[in-house]
């Protein structure tokens, strides 16, 4: 299983680099673009303890990652892609 999901352009704070969330067999890949770096985290599907989204009625939705006792928000995505992520995690 592969699947990639990039957050719009046109939510807050993403405009120059929008963030990237990859779904493999082994766990999700979140890397977060900066204008001199990036951050990569790598989680197995058995570190993760929980998956929260946000979905507003309006804009944009915000899904986070629970794992090693830290959360990790991305922001930026349509509805239906942080309930198709939240499903991918569930499923594991």
């Amino acid at each position: 299983m592969y699947r990639k999901f990039t957050a719009s352009r046109i939510s807050e704070s993403n405009v120059l680099f929008p963030p990237t969330i990859i779904f493999t067999d082994e766990g999700i890949t979140i890397k977060t673009p900066a204008l001199l770096h990036h951050d990569t985290d790598f989680i197995p599907y058995e570190a993760v303890s929980s998956v929260m989204i946000h979905t507003p009625l309006a804009g944009f939705s915000t899904i986070t990652f629970y794992a090693y006792g830290r959360a990790i928000r991305v922001h930026g995505f349509f509805q239906r892609e942080v309930r198709e992520m939240k499903r991918l995690v569930d499923g594991k």
